[in-house]
């Protein structure tokens, strides 16, 4: 899961080069925080989807999922392992 998080890690510091170093966490909500809106959040979850080789389908936006980025991670480890 460690590479799922660093990849969530990687893409939001790419997607805003001004966030502080940081400012964004494992506990940090996808969904409430400034890391990114609505357009983001969709290319996150294709970017998770080609990189890690899991299908995202409507299912997968479920806020639930968006919880936290570590809830993501779990989310996307979770598909991964089924595949």
């Amino acid at each position: 899961m460690a590479d799922v998080r660093e990849a969530i890690f990687a893409f939001i510091a790419a997607r805003n080069p001004g966030l502080p170093s940081g400012a964004v966490t494992g506990e940090t909500s996808l969904v409430t925080s400034d890391a990114l809106d609505s357009i983001g959040i969709l290319d996150l979850m294709m970017h998770l989807g080609d990189r890690f080789g899991v299908e995202i389908d409507e299912d997968s936006f479920d806020l639930a999922n968006f919880a936290s980025v570590d809830t993501l991670a779990h989310f996307i480890d979770d598909r991964r392992s089924d595949v």
